[in-house]
């Protein structure tokens, strides 16, 4: 992920939900992601509500695990934790919800797509969670097309306005660069 996050992912659950979590946790880690999981990052002594605050501001994906668990738990504030991580665009962070069970989902959350993680269906939905964490691919522009946009950004600050031949836009290309 990018260099200024120390995680991946933060997984957001209800201890009731652990089990269930805990699966996800080492199959996201055994994909390759640094994953932020309770029972793998707080030690004794350790000051929790300080140490999930430093793990959910230093982790590019907060994943929500909703469950009837979670949301009879201290809902209020789990919601509003999620705030920061609702960036229109989805570039800098990301809010992912993975729903556990059938309970509604509630308040401003539900006009949020989700994962559905139900045991019959989370073979089908793991590369969907897996892909939410991935860069999107860097386009493979021909070295004559890159020369051109460098030889053409060398004299304009307008960066968003060009375009190559065939009408793609070289802003993704140029910002991987």
């Amino acid at each position: 992920m990018t260099g200024e996050f120390e995680y991946d992912v933060f997984l957001s659950h209800s201890s009731q939900d652990k089990a269930v979590v805990r699966d996800v946790a080492e199959r996201l880690q055994t994909d390759g992601l640094k994953v932020w999981f309770d029972e793998w990052v707080l030690k004794p002594g350790d000051n929790i509500p300080a140490k999930i605050e430093a793990g959910v501001e230093h982790s590019r994906v907060l994943v929500l695990c909703l469950s009837a668990h979670a949301f009879g738990s201290d809902w209020a504030s789990l919601e509003a934790g999620t705030f920061r991580f609702r960036d229109p665009l989805n570039k800098d962070r990301r809010l992912i919800q993975l729903r556990l069970d059938n309970a509604p989902i509630k308040g401003s959350l539900a006009q949020f797509l989700y994962i559905n993680w139900s045991p019959a269906d989370r073979e089908q939905e793991y590369p969907k969670l897996l892909g939410a964490y991935r860069p999107p691919a860097t386009p493979n522009y021909p070295e004559n097309v890159r020369n051109r946009f460098l030889t053409e950004m060398a004299g304009s600050a307008r960066l968003w306005a060009w375009e190559d031949r065939n009408e793609q836009p070289m802003v993704d290309w140029f910002t991987t660069f």
